[in-house]
């Protein structure tokens, strides 16, 4: 499975499942990005995660089945990652993905995460996943935005969902349904 996208600067973003051999490279990604944006769930040096827990993490994907991980990746460099998360073992919910994603700062406004996210929505449908929900920072005005335009749908709210130092943020609860 492979997709090929033309972003805003004319660069090819090639996406894919990861793989086992990309865990070092996702290590030093996810350092990188969070570091880049507070929007995130961990900060810098918060991302406490080995090559071999990635790579044990990747092995428990169950092959794109259920759950996956899809790597955004322009001139050889990971530069976005996003996942569903579908709960298989648990028949009433299985239908469910849960939706995450990351961008790099030297790539935003380029379309890299609306491309990202029409690859994820087009292998959860592949998959057999009906809805996908998100969390998003309440005043991550640009990825509400992006979301909302990809039909995503306001459901609640999380309180306190985020601390940064001594500062509260809620998290936007957002769904789209798939069938």
């Amino acid at each position: 499975m492979g997709f090929e996208r033309r972003i805003k600067d004319g660069r090819s973003l090639h996406i894919a499942h990861v793989e086992r051999t990309d865990a070092a490279e996702m290590v030093a990604y996810v350092n990188r990005v969070c570091g880049e944006s507070d929007y995130l769930t961990s900060g810098p040096s918060e991302f406490e995660i080995t090559v071999a827990d990635e790579e044990k993490f990747i092995d428990g994907l169950d092959g794109g089945r259920f759950n996956f991980m899809l790597k955004g990746v322009v001139n050889g460099e990971i530069v976005s990652l996003c996942q569903i998360a579908s709960r298989r073992n648990r028949p009433r919910i299985r239908h469910l993905g849960e939706f995450g994603i990351t961008v790099a700062r030297s790539h935003w406004g380029l379309g890299v995460g609306r491309a990202m996210c029409l690859a994820m929505l087009d292998v959860a449908r592949q998959v057999g996943v009906t809805k996908v929900d998100l969390r998003v920072r309440e005043d991550n005005v640009n990825a509400i935005r992006l979301y909302e335009s990809l039909g995503f749908r306001r459901e609640g709210m999380a309180a306190r969902a985020l601390q940064i130092g001594d500062r509260y943020f809620s998290d936007l609860l957002m769904g789209k349904c798939l069938d």
